[in-house]
């Protein structure tokens, strides 16, 4: 497999993120007229999943038309009452943290620090990585299952295909053309039978469309234009039903939303931007099983895991999903202001369970990994099987 590397910077409105080589009932917004349809999720008498999503169409299908499929334009939207479906994360001791490591799984099985951590972390980045995948199904995927140690699989869809507009059920959508097609849905359910383990063994957690604020063309902002509301609208049609394909097809899978972690930095209420941003997506966030976000900056990611961890803790528990810097000096400052003294328990008061590393660029140094494996060792829990 190639592993990835990613480089995040700011700027005076936060950029986005670059790849390099390598469960009460609550109301919830539905577009009638085709939001995307889960894989295998229970069904009512109309033919809604339980997310009250009908199961006609996915919201692109692109499979058998060579190019995106014309749909009809949005009709009113109405409310279905959603049923508790949620799955809880392992418990997690209170000033605690369950922590991972990419980019791999056959890199971070082999790292010095994986004794001590509760999950691994991997990447699907689009279908080419499929090939490798595959493989791993029948033997790699169960021996970290069988080590004790969950996954983490981390989707990440902005490097993928073409960007353009694509006519949706909410109307035009201006993006990223595979996160809404039919294409990935179908990937989804083969991600699920890939890396499902048994309910009562340890975590599937699946960080999906990491860093999404950046798939449309007009990126961390609701109503920039029609077709960025529209692209927002249909991804969380995608994400609903990826969300019920992992729950019918891996029974041990947790489900979260994958934010890129400067939202917080900012606020726009007129355009849903910045901190706005994140209220479009309540409904969503509250039917998730946990949160997630990244923390990659060059410049202190602190504020950045404070902040975002107490905007997304209020929807469920939360996962800082990829940390890293390309600056050491920035992420050791940054690893001493999160977990040292009495930092840990707030953050895990907040709402935090848990911490993956990137990968292993910033624990390259003896020293590094010394300070990276006293953390874990402090602040760190294990699944139990």
């Amino acid at each position: 497999m190639s592993m990835r590397s990613r480089r995040f910077r700011h700027a005076t409105v936060p950029l986005l993120a670059l790849l390099a080589a390598t469960a009460v009932a609550i109301p919830l917004l539905v577009h009638g007229g085709g939001g995307a349809a889960g894989g295998g999720g229970d069904a009512d008498s109309n033919g809604a999943d339980r997310f009250g999503v009908t199961s006609a169409s996915p919201a692109v299908d692109d499979r058998n038309t060579g190019g995106p499929a014309e749909r009809p334009g949005p009709a009113e939207p109405t409310r279905r009452p959603l049923a508790a479906a949620g799955r809880a994360v392992p418990a997690t001791p209170a000033g605690k943290l369950r922590f991972g490591l990419g980019p791999g799984l056959d890199s971070a099985h082999t790292s010095p620090l994986a004794p001590d951590l509760d999950f691994l972390s991997t990447w699907y980045n689009g279908p080419n990585d499929l090939s490798f995948l595959r493989k791993w199904k029948a033997d790699l995927i169960p021996e970290v299952y069988q080590s004790g140690h969950g996954i983490h699989l981390i989707v990440w869809l902005d490097g993928t295909g073409e960007v353009g507009t694509v006519q949706t059920a909410h109307g035009p959508a201006c993006g990223r053309e595979y996160p809404l097609s039919s294409g990935f849905l179908d990937d989804a359910r083969e991600l699920a039978s890939i890396f499902s383990g048994p309910a009562n063994g340890p975590a599937l957690y699946v960080t999906l469309f990491t860093e999404f604020q950046t798939y449309p063309c007009h990126p961390n902002a609701w109503a920039t234009t029609p077709d960025t509301t529209n692209y927002y609208l249909t991804l969380q049609d995608q994400y609903l039903a990826a969300l019920d394909i992992f729950h019918s097809g891996a029974p041990n899978a947790r489900v979260s939303l994958g934010w890129g972690g400067w939202q917080s930095r900012w606020d726009d209420p007129a355009t849903g931007a910045g901190r706005s941003l994140i209220t479009h997506f309540a409904d969503v966030l509250r039917v998730s099983d946990f949160e997630s976000f990244q923390a990659m900056g060059a410049d202190s990611n602190a504020a950045d895991v404070r902040d975002m961890t107490r905007a997304l803790g209020q929807y469920g528990p939360v996962m800082l999903a990829h940390f890293k810097s390309e600056s050491q000096a920035t992420w050791e400052a940054d690893m001493h202001a999160l977990l040292a003294g009495d930092a840990v328990r707030q953050l895990s008061q907040d709402g935090l369970f848990a911490l993956s590393f990137m990968d292993a660029a910033n624990i390259a140094s003896p020293a590094a990994l010394s300070l990276a494996r006293g953390a874990v060792q402090s602040h760190g829990v294990h699944s139990t099987l």
